[in-house]
This record gives C-alpha cells, sequence and structure tokens, in this order.
C-alpha cells in the first residue's frame, strides 16, 4: 500500500485529535475523599486562556461532574480561579471544591502555576455518593470575567475563605458552601461564551486494578 505523504499523515493526525477533543482529559481517582480529578487537562497552555491570564482579569476554571453511585445519578465539581495582578506580578489562584475547603495561594511566575497545576488534586464528589460509581463525566469550562463580576467572585471567595478560617471543623461547612458553590457556577456560566468548553467519560479504577502487583 502506497504510503501518505507525511503532510497528509499529519493533517489526519491533527483532524482525529481535533475531533477527539483539544484537551486531554484529567485522570480519576477513588479514595476516602471520594473521587479525585488528578493530572489535570492542560488548559493553561492555551494561547486564549494565556491572553485572558495577561488582562489581568480572573478567569474560572470550572469543572462539573455526575456520576451514578449507590445513592444514584449525583452532581458534584470544582472550581478555580487564577488572576495574574499586573501591579505585583503574582499569580492568586482561588480554588474550592467538593471537600468545602477555600484554598488561595499565590505564585511568582506562570512556571510555577504550571506545576501547581499539574499535582493539583480536585474533589468532585464526596462519599458516600461517590461509592459504587464505575466512571463520572467530566466537563470542564474556561470562563473569562469582566471587570464587574471579578469583583463578585473575589467577594465571595473572601467569604468563603473567612468561613473556613472561623469554623471549628477547619473547613467551610459542606452543605452550604458546596451549594453556594455550584449555583455560582451555574450563575456565571449562563450567557457567557466560554473560552474552552470539554468534556470526557472517565473509567474509575476499580479496587483489583488500584491494588496493583498480586500478593
Amino acid at each position: 500500500m502506497r504510503r501518505l505523504p507525511s503532510r497528509w499523515a499529519l493533517g489526519l493526525l491533527l483532524l482525529a485529535a481535533a475531533r477527539a477533543g483539544a484537551l486531554q482529559g484529567p485522570a480519576v481517582e477513588a479514595s476516602a475523599e471520594g473521587l479525585v480529578l488528578t493530572r489535570l487537562p492542560p488548559a493553561l497552555t492555551s494561547p486564549e486562556v494565556r491572553r485572558q491570564l495577561g488582562t489581568g482579569l480572573t478567569t474560572s476554571f470550572v469543572f462539573e461532574a455526575r456520576a451514578e453511585g449507590l445513592r444514584g445519578k449525583t452532581r458534584g465539581g470544582a472550581r478555580v480561579d487564577v488572576r495574574y495582578e499586573l501591579w505585583d506580578e503574582v499569580y492568586i489562584v482561588s480554588r474550592i471544591d467538593a471537600s468545602g475547603r477555600a484554598v488561595r495561594a499565590t505564585f511568582p511566575s506562570f512556571e510555577r502555576l504550571g506545576e501547581w497545576w499539574r499535582d493539583a488534586r480536585l474533589v468532585v464528589i464526596r462519599p458516600p455518593a461517590s461509592a459504587a460509581a464505575a466512571s463520572v463525566e467530566v466537563r470542564l469550562r474556561v470562563i473569562p470575567f469582566s471587570q464587574a463580576e471579578q469583583l463578585e467572585t473575589q467577594r465571595w471567595f473572601s467569604q468563603a475563605l473567612s468561613a473556613e478560617k472561623s469554623g471549628s471543623a477547619g473547613a467551610v461547612s459542606e452543605d452550604l458552601s458546596f451549594s453556594q458553590m455550584l449555583n455560582l457556577l451555574i450563575a456565571t456560566s449562563i450567557g457567557r461564551a466560554p473560552l474552552l468548553d470539554e468534556e470526557w467519560n472517565l473509567q474509575i479504577p476499580s479496587e483489583k486494578n488500584r491494588s496493583g502487583k498480586k500478593k
């Protein structure tokens, strides 16, 4: 069989990649915390995302998760907000996930931000809802904020952080904060075109596969 010219082969590969989705999906694992996303998609490397971050306005990375477990279908998610502070030249990250914990961190360079992103673990569905789930549907939307919306999301995250510091359990009240977060995810995405919008159906490794080698 005659081989295709290299440029044709490259074109076919690019077309196949486009059909499969622009970003490689995250990994998922079941743990005592619940269903956890690891190896997050390389969304930070997208040219559109880099340009948005350079404006100094907030960019929101919204993960939505849907799984079916012992309690039927369950919805969860996580959110990471990234803002480049033009004056101090640092990246400010605010994150909250299904654990109910709100965290804020600062990174001096885009490279350090990328390292954090690659190592991040996001709880998207808590136990017992995560029990017996064999797969989870994950959607990532990268949403650009306007200046007015940025002030609102900063205020909300500040309240979440204050609640965490004053809470007796060392975390935001799960029922209240996570419900608020999901409502905020929906509200801020209505009518706003995302920079990226990707979906994956991820298989959750079974207990047998996670145990590794035979004893």
